[in-house]
């Protein structure tokens, strides 16, 4: 990417970051930044028979795409750019789970959600992966994500005109007693040989 472009996308991402009351798990170390808020959709079946339903509090992940764009700016190579994604996902999970059980509000959180395109090998992770209603809302939101991976990829127009609407835009989530059995501190994060 280029680095003037890299540079105002920095100063876009910090408004976007305020805006957004996005908290970071850990700036500069950590690929995830999380809000709290009620839950707006149909309920949600995780792999361990939780439902999130309408309106309950769930922490809301977000991929921290600028940073994630940093890290990959001199990869070339696809597969390693997947590789770095996933890699960096799976070094987040256990400080995003201990985020969370130190909130002062975690009983009340039933899970965590977001929603991407990027849902390929993400359930041996523990999430689970569902539709989203195409409703403006997400249709903005594919458009956008469209638009990051068009930067991040090595050949992300080439990359995107070949997928077109193969790329469907997917919730992903996951219930807190998932994420804190699988990922609390002091323990193995599972799939690492996935």
């Amino acid at each position: 990417m280029n680095t003037s472009l890299l540079m105002l996308w920095g100063y876009w991402d910090e408004i976007y970051q305020r805006c957004t009351r996005l908290t970071y798990i850990e700036k500069g170390k950590n690929i995830f930044r999380v809000v709290v808020l009620r839950y707006r959709g149909e309920p949600l079946v995780t792999t361990d028979n939780c439902i999130i339903h309408e309106g309950d509090l769930i922490l809301k992940l977000h991929i921290h795409n600028y940073y994630f764009a940093t890290l990959c700016k001199e990869v070339k190579d696809e597969l390693r750019v997947a590789l770095l994604l996933r890699r960096h996902i799976l070094q987040s999970l256990p400080q995003l789970a201990t985020f969370l059980n130190s909130m002062e509000n975690k009983d009340q959180i039933k899970g965590i959600v977001g929603t991407t395109m990027l849902h390929k090998g993400v359930t041996p992770l523990g999430f689970s992966i569902s539709d989203v209603p195409m409703s403006w809302f997400f249709r903005y939101k594919r458009w956008y994500l469209r638009l990051m991976l068009r930067f991040v990829h090595p050949n992300g127009k080439q990359r995107l005109q070949s997928w077109n609407h193969e790329m469907p835009l997917k919730r992903v989530y996951m219930s807190k007693e998932l994420l804190l059995n699988r990922y609390a501190e002091g323990k193995q994060p599972l799939g690492e040989s996935y």
